[in-house]
């Protein structure tokens, strides 16, 4: 089953976790990028409200067409207890028609509910099939137990993969 790992990284870290998942699955990995560059501060306000307020931001399109992977996981880090601009945008463009979709949520608090539900819900209902979800805290944590975290959740679809 060919694997593709998509995410929207703002601060480096949900890149962290994508990375380690597609280097131990031997996936291909693609970042979602904002067309609008701005100063992290303001991205941060900024896709804060627009998190809470279920919005999208506009992205740059993807390299890989996901219409070619049967397994893909997708990443964001968690704003106001959901999913960012960026990743609302790609999912409501997306094609999830018979794809395995495992969700993976970066964030410094708790309650991750929220923001994985409302994906599973956007996914669901364009056809695709969550199998699964995972939530990495990574506010005071070093990079290397990020990644390390990453590299589990890899290790637990491997063998799906084959």
């Amino acid at each position: 089953m060919k694997a593709l790992v998509i995410y929207y990284s703002l601060t480096g870290k949900t890149e962290l976790v994508g990375k380690a998942i597609a280097k131990t699955l031997g996936a291909e990995t693609e970042k979602i990028e904002e067309t609008k560059r701005k100063n992290i501060l303001f991205r941060c306000i900024s896709g804060a409200i627009q998190a809470v307020k279920g919005m999208g931001s506009e992205i740059k399109s993807l390299n890989a067409d996901i219409n070619n992977y049967q397994l893909i996981f997708i990443g964001t880090p968690i704003w106001c207890f959901r999913p960012t601009p960026a990743i609302n945008t790609f999912i409501s463009q997306a094609d999830f028609k018979n794809k395995k979709i495992v969700l993976f949520v970066t964030m410094a608090g708790t309650k991750v509910e929220k923001a994985v539900n409302l994906m599973k819900e956007a996914i669901e209902a364009k056809a695709g099939e969550v199998i699964g979800s995972f939530s990495i805290r990574t506010s005071g944590v070093k990079k290397e137990q990020i990644i390390e975290e990453g590299i589990k959740i890899g290790m637990l679809y491997k063998n799906k993969k084959e």
